[in-house]
């Protein structure tokens, strides 16, 4: 059934004035996409959009119509923008340091007292409309802080973690921080609000990965809990980076062996997912890990999954997203905006940090989908308010008026992630054609189609949809002005044909259909991984992969994708031939972007003709010059029509 918002989107866009878009540069060769809306797509056998896995917010939900106090606001967000929950921190030191505190149990020693901390642990009870806005139970990532557990069950740490502004250290009883974070999630919370994954600690230091000490504690308390609370999924180690490219793939290495170190057992691995931006000679620079890179990620943890310990391991990613280095805003501020002072203008040039944010958010997401079978939660560092601790912190959705009245509560343009997709929904369909640097899917939702795209590079496209049977196009753009503030409008769409999509912008397109169309068929895509991984390039040798695939004469649509890095001088062009036939492979125009001081990385893409697939494939991966790099993993997605 087509939704009240989708209507009140179309119909008033339509009424609008098409408004400019914000490119200024002559646009490349245009870009088809063919969407026929009677095929689905799937992959993995998932082909619905599952909206609370991408679009929550960094909020935990306990208590949220208490803290936000305006029914109003609570149902902006969550029946117009459809915002779900998705991340708390300090689910164990909010009970010891802030709540009703833990006590050591007297007759054993090094752990707690739980009668007594039974006793005194009360859930929150959400009012009714809350509880009907939200639809059931709350889906949020639980993440534990730094040292968070109570000093009577000891410490272990090492020389690395007690260097810098605060020393790290890991629960030395492990067998009592298991039992007492079992007992906090049984009894803290409701049904309703209990969360559904729990990583004990957030971004441990790198020098615990090495330890099994910390596997051994994330292994107990994976046991605790589900004697208590099965429905609560424990996994880890939450690293703090994603950029497994780094060091040719070296950097995998803390997720790899903390994988061996918990036997491939836990219920989820994770890793958070950011980009790490600079501006020189004006332009924006730095690590970029969302869009072609975190895809080569992805399949890099896969591919070590599946022939390591004989399945595909669910993904936990609690916080993603992107930020400039400090100093950054101000230093573009001045030099871009007009000078100013007061409230508004700090929230102008706050709002250059919100684009960074909310751009990177959304290329995330989009890699994101196209891993539906293992990406289980995914959560945009996008928090409510940070009032209690930090008014002016950079990536609230609210901020008090003057930072200070918490009677008057401020948008900032963070909001701007849950605007951009606030009604995408439906059935994913199949889209033939693309870009390496456009990210592109389409979800039909009833009658309405909507198709995501987004500009991955700093150059302007045109593009083409053939999407048969529609009439009565809108669309919404969310991009950056010359200013660097971030700009999202929306208008009616004459046509699908010459669409003009700037550096760096994302749209939603979408058409009505003259009538509802049943889906004729589904494409399912199933990956199939090499089992070679992190393949480092010799001088003047090609890389050798080899990757089988199910019947392969039953495939209809096949993708051919290849993680890689290079030294940042060397070219980013590579060579494959697959099977003895070499194919075309497109480079894209965001190069540039994915490539620092230290490396190029990125995902290459490459749409192939089924008919070459054979039961057992060789993959040859060739560099043109013999500056070095590697592979990360190579992996052929074989689409099967049902």
């Amino acid at each position: 059934m087509l939704s009240s918002n989708g209507l009140k989107w179309i119909a008033g866009v339509l009424c609008a004035a098409v408004l400019p878009t914000t490119a200024v540069a002559e646009p490349a060769d245009e870009v088809v996409l063919k969407i026929d809306p009677s095929i689905q797509r799937s992959i993995g056998g998932i082909s619905a959009l599952d909206r609370d896995a991408v679009f929550a917010m960094c909020d935990p939900g306990t208590g949220f119509d208490k803290r936000i106090d305006s029914p109003d606001r609570m149902k902006f967000l969550l029946s117009e923008l459809n915002v779900s929950f998705g991340r708390r921190l300090g689910p164990i030191n909010g009970v010891v340091k802030w709540g009703p505190g833990v006590d050591e149990d007297p007759s054993r020693p090094g752990f707690a007292d739980i009668a007594k901390l039974e006793q005194s642990l009360k859930p929150d009870q959400p009012g009714d409309l809350f509880r009907g806005l939200s639809g059931g139970r709350l889906d949020v990532v639980a993440h534990g802080n730094h040292n968070a557990y109570p000093e009577f069950m000891g410490q272990v740490t090492t020389d690395a973690a007690q260097e810098g502004h605060k020393a790290q250290y890991l629960p030395e009883n492990i067998e009592a921080a298991a039992e007492l974070a079992a007992v906090v999630f049984e009894q803290s919370y409701t049904d309703f609000d209990r969360p559904h994954y729990f990583e004990p600690v957030n971004e441990p230091h790198w020098s615990f990965y090495s330890d099994p000490h910390m596997a051994n504690w994330h292994m107990k308390t994976m046991e605790a809990v589900k004697k208590r609370t099965p429905e609560v999924l424990v996994g880890g180690p939450c690293s703090s980076v994603a950029y497994f490219y780094k060091r040719n793939f070296g950097a995998f290495g803390g997720l790899k062996t903390f994988m061996e170190h918990t036997e491939g057992k836990m219920d989820f691995y994770s890793f958070h997912v950011y980009d790490y931006l600079r501006w020189e000679n004006e332009e924006v620079t730095g690590r970029i890990t969302g869009g072609l890179p975190i895809e080569g990620v992805l399949d890099l943890v896969q591919s070590h999954s599946y022939h390591t310990y004989g399945q595909e391991f669910p993904l936990v990613i609690s916080e993603h997203g992107g930020y400039f280095l400090e100093g950054v805003v101000p230093e573009i501020a001045a030099k871009y905006l007009p000078p100013g002072e007061g409230f508004d203008h700090t929230m102008r040039v706050r709002s250059i940090a919100s684009h960074v944010l909310v751009s990177a958010a959304i290329a995330n997401t989009l890699s994101f989908l196209e891993h539906p079978h293992v990406v289980k939660k995914a959560v945009p560092f996008i928090l409510l308010e940070s009032m209690n601790w930090d008014p002016e912190y950079y990536s609230t959705a609210y901020v008090p008026y003057n930072f200070t009245d918490k009677n008057n509560w401020v948008e900032s343009r963070n909001l701007d992630f849950y605007r951009f997709f606030r009604d995408l929904k439906g059935e994913r369909l199949w889209i033939d054609g693309g870009d390496p640097d456009l990210q592109a899917v389409a979800f039909i939702e009833g009658s309405i189609i909507r198709v995501v795209v987004n500009n991955l590079s700093d150059e302007p496209h045109t593009l083409s949809l053939q999407l048969p049977g529609t009439e009565d196009h809108a669309i919404r753009r969310y991009g950056r002005n010359d200013d660097y503030t971030p700009s999202l409008k929306e208008s009616s769409l004459s046509s699908l044909e010459g669409i003009q999509i700037a550096g760096r912008e994302a749209v939603v397109i979408a058409s009505v259909l003259g009538e509802e169309v049943e889906a004729q068929a589904t494409i399912n895509e199933v990956p199939f991984y090499a089992e070679d991984i992190q393949v480092v390039a010799e001088p003047g040798k090609p890389m050798r992969f080899g990757v089988e695939v199910d019947s392969p004469e039953k495939v209809v649509k096949a993708t051919l994708r290849i993680g890689v890095t290079r030294p940042p001088t060397a070219s980013p062009d590579i060579r494959v031939k697959i099977n003895g036939r070499e194919v075309d492979v497109p480079l894209e125009d965001s190069a540039g972007r994915y490539t620092n001081a230290d490396e190029y990385a990125s995902t290459k893409i490459i749409s192939i003709d089924p008919g070459l697939l054979k039961a057992k494939n060789r993959v040859i991966v060739a560099f043109p010059d013999e500056q070095g790099g590697a592979i990360g993993t190579v992996v052929i997605r074989a689409g099967y029509k049902q």
